[in-house]
């Protein structure tokens, strides 16, 4: 991308959420492609069951991970960088912020945990490994992924923000197991990346 537009990593990064937009929607695609293929609905795929996501205990979960998630944010931004980074929310096009509101949220929820906990994880599970294992590698490599969005090649960078999820998918990679269902953990999680795409809106209203 770098090439093709002649900006630097941190000039081109800006550009992040609507790149997570086109990934995630690609990403649905091979999804499909796969529950199709191993003939699996997608309902079953998360675990959801009918009438076992109340709206209380749903809140609740929403409310938890957003203290994990920040709290975990804010402490390791606080030790990297002595207070909370400057370069993870930009402005874009107002046109393009609002699609990103829209889109963002949704095209994560319906992607990230459904890949690495409902398809990988249970997959895992069915081998040698176990479930602590299971647990482990997915847990790993979706704090992991956070080290790349956006991409800077920073080790200090790459390092606070894989330390800054990892709690949050601690505590997911924990909760799927004991309940396996992930809906009211996508419900939180779309309230999470919501929250982020609309500091992206305020700032591209700011400009």
């Amino acid at each position: 991308m770098t090439i093709m537009t002649n900006k630097t990593l941190i000039e081109a990064s800006v550009w992040w959420a609507p790149l997570c937009i086109v990934y995630n929607l690609i990403t649905i695609i091979i999804l499909i492609f796969l529950c199709k293929k191993e003939k699996i609905k997608f309902k079953d795929l998360i675990g959801y069951r009918k009438g076992s996501n109340h709206l209380g205990s749903t809140m609740l979960i929403t409310l938890v991970m957003l203290l994990i998630g920040g709290t975990g944010m804010i402490a390791f931004s606080f030790l990297f960088y002595g207070g909370l980074p400057e370069f993870l929310i930009h402005s874009i096009p107002l046109w393009l912020a609002l699609i990103v509101v829209f889109l963002l949220p949704i095209t994560i929820v319906f992607t990230e945990m459904p890949i690495y906990f409902g398809y990988s994880m249970n997959r895992i599970r069915r081998g040698r490994a176990g479930l602590w294992f299971a647990n482990i590698y997915v847990i790993f490599f979706y704090a992991l992924q956070h080290s790349f969005i956006p991409l800077l090649f920073d080790f200090k960078y790459m390092l606070y923000r894989f330390l800054s999820f990892l709690p949050l998918m601690i505590f997911i990679g924990v909760y799927y197991s004991s309940k396996g269902n992930l809906t009211k953990l996508m419900i939180g999680h779309g309230v999470m990346d919501l929250g982020t795409a609309i500091q992206i809106l305020v700032m591209s209203l700011l400009v």
